[in-house]
């Protein structure tokens, strides 16, 4: 039963978005006052280099329900909703991005399924419009590819990032220490009761995504290394498989020898061998991966810096604490912010 004086958390990633965010206000405003809850919008820019932070400093001084978290530069999506999140008060904790492709008039079946008793909500992309081929087409089979390589935990295909955890998720979720972050994958990593929400998502209306190729590429490879050693796994069954090929065509030649001439076959010896070096090196560098994460992890840096915020507070007047865990640091800003420390857990 969800008490009537819960509060409810929306995070919003920006990165660049002068040109949407003030419409972003308003339709989340307009949603978010339809619910009948207290809630708070917390926008962590990734270190925008446009009129964003200004145009969230007009919309702070309007508007307290709004919160901004500035982070120092740019230290990624996944690191920017985690500091989001880790910041929130609320009784149920949403992520939304800031161009709404992700509709935010579902954001009310989302709490509908909270208020059943589900502890993680996930939006399940059925369709998208509004977006080249070009784009749709790699980003769905990634999608696939990432949920057929899961092998730790089976991950929903083409689940996103536009969820809904409640409190108690989002305190399991802070004791996750990692700095190579999956998020949509860790938070399907803790169980719960979960459930997911089909949907259409559209296209942007204004600006430009911020995702490219390369972009892709980078998140398809992270959530793979980071969810799965299905890679490894692969290529021992395929070292086996070269061996026992190379020991039938070992008998095969041993035959041939007193049968018949034996076959000069330098082309073919010269093949195996380019095929042998290239396989090894995909095999290293898929083995270098893992040890490169491995290295990441043991330099315990933390995972963003905070250079000011808007309208944060670490307790309010009724007591809610809004860090999950943390350590905190004094900045010369508005208030004292929390450094994302990652020794066990991190918030902003």
């Amino acid at each position: 039963m969800i008490a009537a004086e819960s509060l409810f958390s929306l995070v919003v990633p920006v990165l660049n978005e002068e040109e949407v965010l003030r419409a972003t206000y308003a339709t989340l405003n307009q949603v978010l006052e339809s619910l009948n809850l207290a809630f708070e919008v917390i926008v962590v820019d990734n270190g925008s280099t446009d009129q964003t932070p200004a145009i969230m400093k007009e919309i702070c001084d309007r508007d307290p329900r709004w919160i901004f978290i500035r982070l120092s530069r740019n230290f990624g999506y996944q690191n920017s909703i985690t500091a989001g999140m880790l910041a929130a008060r609320g009784d149920a904790i949403m992520v939304i991005d800031a161009d709404l492709q992700d509709p935010p008039e579902l954001i009310p079946q989302f709490v509908t399924k909270w208020r059943e008793g589900y502890e993680i909500v996930y939006g399940v992309r059925e369709k998208r419009t509004g977006e080249p081929l070009w784009r749709v087409i790699p980003t769905m089979l990634a999608m696939r590819f990432i949920t057929w390589m899961s092998d730790e935990i089976k991950l929903p295909a083409h689940s996103g990032d536009f969820r809904l955890i409640t409190r108690r998720a989002r305190d399991a979720f802070a004791l996750l220490p990692e700095a190579n972050r999956y998020v949509r994958g860790m938070i399907h990593w803790l169980g719960f009761r979960q459930i997911g929400i089909p949907y259409v998502r559209r296209g942007r209306i204004k600006g430009q995504s911020k995702a490219n190729p390369l972009h892709l590429i980078g998140f398809a490879m992270n959530a793979v290394f980071s969810f799965s050693l299905k890679p490894l796994r692969m290529f021992t069954v395929f070292g086996l498989a070269v061996l026992g090929m190379t020991g039938v065509l070992g008998i095969v030649y041993f035959i041939l020898f007193f049968v018949t001439n034996t076959p000069r076959g330098t082309t073919t010896v010269l093949l195996l061998l380019l095929m042998n070096l290239g396989v090894m090196c995909l095999g290293i560098g898929i083995l270098g991966e893992y040890i490169a994460k491995i290295y990441i992890e043991s330099k315990r840096r933390p995972l963003w810096l905070v250079d000011y915020t808007l309208n944060l507070k670490a307790v309010d007047s009724d007591g809610r604490s809004a860090y999950a865990s943390c350590s905190t640091l004094c900045y010369p800003n508005e208030h004292q912010v929390p450094l994302g420390t990652h020794k066990s857990s991190s918030a902003a």
